[in-house]
């Protein structure tokens, strides 16, 4: 009897869930139209809650697997180091000016709302990762096996190493760039060489479904980024003078294009954490 309680209450779950993320969605959307305060100053983390939460759901529905309802504890895990991570973007903003905030405390302890938006960007790339990836998309989007060069990483490493370096030796609008590359070219290979999942690894093996959900989840996040945050009372503008009269809502035209390689930034990243995690931890956290 609880046994099928516990299978009736996994199925319907989703459907819970995702109406509760819609209905955060659309209550928020009325409360910013509306300027009711202060509810407004939730508007840009109520609705990533929400969008996450109607993701895991539809993933569920697609693949009967998702981070919340099945590994409930390598999402809470993913929350806590997607506002870690963020961090580290924020630091490259004091050097190069890219975005500044409007509406929002500057002093860190007043600013936990800001943190639990930073907590909502890698859980929302990854859940539009899967959700893509339930559609099967890429599932055939395949090339010819390759040989990787050890040089050739070592190489990148070294690449990878020198562009996030560069950006507080001098500064350029164009760093940027740098910013969104560097960390691929020098954490994919470690992960790579330590045996870690890595998109070397997958495109060494000719499947490509991983890294072009992963690349198309970022444009979408992306997407979503920029439209509600145009219409947010507490919101960033970009700096970046490149092209800055062509724009998508509020994002430069060339800016909107670093979506894609964020998302892969972010997989990476996610999963050198994980390779410095002890063994035990990481079975712990159920994070394969």
């Amino acid at each position: 009897m609880n046994i099928n309680n516990m299978a009736f209450n996994k199925k319907i779950l989703p459907f819970y869930l995702g109406s509760l993320g819609i209905f955060l969605i659309i209550f928020e959307q009325l409360s910013n139209f509306f300027k009711i305060k202060p509810l407004t100053y939730f508007y840009t983390s109520t609705l990533w809650c929400g969008y996450i939460l109607v993701m895991d759901s539809a993933v569920h529905i697609l693949s009967g697997k998702s981070y919340i309802i099945n590994r409930p504890k390598k999402f809470i895990f993913i929350v806590f180091l997607s506002a870690l991570l963020w961090l580290i973007f924020e630091f490259y903003n004091i050097f190069l000016g890219g975005w500044y905030y409007i509406g929002i405390p500057t002093e860190p302890w007043k600013c936990i709302n800001c943190y639990i938006a930073f907590s909502t960007i890698l859980p929302a790339v990854f859940e539009t990762a899967e959700f893509i990836k339930s559609l099967r998309i890429f599932q055939k989007t395949r090339i010819q096996k390759i040989t990787i060069n050890k040089s050739l990483l070592y190489f990148s490493i070294l690449v990878g190493l020198i562009m996030i370096v560069m950006p507080f030796l001098y500064y350029s609008p164009y760093m940027w760039g740098l910013v969104w590359i560097g960390f691929i070219l020098l954490i994919d290979p470690i992960n790579y060489l330590f045996h870690e999942k890595s998109l070397i690894e997958q495109i060494k093996s000719g499947k490509l479904n991983v890294v072009f959900s992963l690349f198309l989840a970022g444009y979408i996040c992306g997407f979503f980024w920029e439209v509600w945050n145009y219409w947010a009372s507490a919101k960033w503008y970009y700096t970046v003078p490149i092209l800055d009269e062509i724009k998508i809502f509020e994002i430069p035209f060339l800016g909107f294009f670093a979506y894609g390689f964020f998302a892969w930034e972010l997989y990476v990243m996610y999963y050198f954490v994980k390779l410095l995690l002890p063994k035990k931890l990481e079975k712990e956290l159920e994070l394969r």
